[in-house]
């Protein structure tokens, strides 16, 4: 491969990046509204973070602290932190201590937190949707060197 096959793919990364930055929360936004239509939940912004700690409770068998939900999201325990208050704070989750446990927090959604996971299901559900449309304009075989492509590059992040 020539040194300008790897520049152009080089600039396709790269302008992927920025306007993926740009669009992220734009797209968060569409998506919460498609979604909801008249929750009034909504009305907050919530991160990507919160809403991902919120869908990791709801649908966990074992009970989830600080430390489990940094090493699911790959975030720091002080991003939990405050992202965790947040949902404290607007009553999404409630948090409590083991009987055998004084030390730690472990988490749990009130009503309005299992409100807002099914919210984010369905978030999913329309991304999912939408990259379906995208994802038909290729081959299986180009498919699967954009997912290979994909785990290589996760390795350098």
């Amino acid at each position: 491969m020539d040194n300008n096959t790897y520049e152009q793919v080089f600039q396709a990364v790269q302008d992927f990046i920025v306007k993926r930055e740009k669009r992220a929360q734009h797209e968060q936004q569409t998506f919460a509204k498609e979604a909801l239509k008249s929750e009034e939940m909504m009305h907050k912004h919530w991160t990507l973070t919160q809403l991902h700690i919120v869908s990791f409770i709801h649908d966990s068998e074992a009970q989830l602290n600080n430390t489990s939900l940094a090493e699911r999201l790959q975030v720091s325990k002080a991003a939990i932190t405050k992202a965790v208050n947040v949902l404290i704070n607007h009553h999404m989750i409630e948090s409590h201590k083991k009987p055998n446990n004084n030390k730690e927090l472990y988490y749990t959604l009130t009503e309005e937190g299992k409100k807002l996971a099914v919210v984010h299901e369905r978030m999913h559900e329309i991304a999912k949707k939408r990259y379906r449309k995208l994802f038909e304009q290729f081959t299986e075989s180009e498919l699967e060197t954009v997912t290979r492509f994909l785990k290589e590059w996760s390795k350098q992040i």
